[in-house]
């Protein structure tokens, strides 16, 4: 599903440098996150771009601290030559 929403928090994006200041609008590409809930509140993960150099990060909503937690932060030129190796 994609999402229009801001950016709660600011971030750096450890690829380019690049500060991505708090709210700042993004199209989030959202997903559950299977297996994980708490207190049956299900946790949500936000997929977007730098939008700088194109690199993809993901946060992830953290309902107990009732915040977000940065997860990962890849590069779309790593991702493509991880996939290109396996197959």
């Amino acid at each position: 599903m994609s999402v229009r929403s801001m950016i709660s928090m600011s971030i750096w994006c450890s690829t380019c440098g690049s500060f991505i200041y708090k709210w700042t609008k993004f199209n989030f590409r959202q997903e559950d996150v299977i297996g994980e809930k708490y207190l049956g509140i299900q946790i949500f993960r936000f997929y977007f771009k730098c939008t700088r150099c194109s690199a993809e990060l993901t946060i992830k909503t953290d309902p107990q601290n009732s915040d977000y937690v940065v997860e990962s932060e890849e590069d779309e030129e790593e991702r493509d030559g991880d996939d290109a190796m396996k197959a």
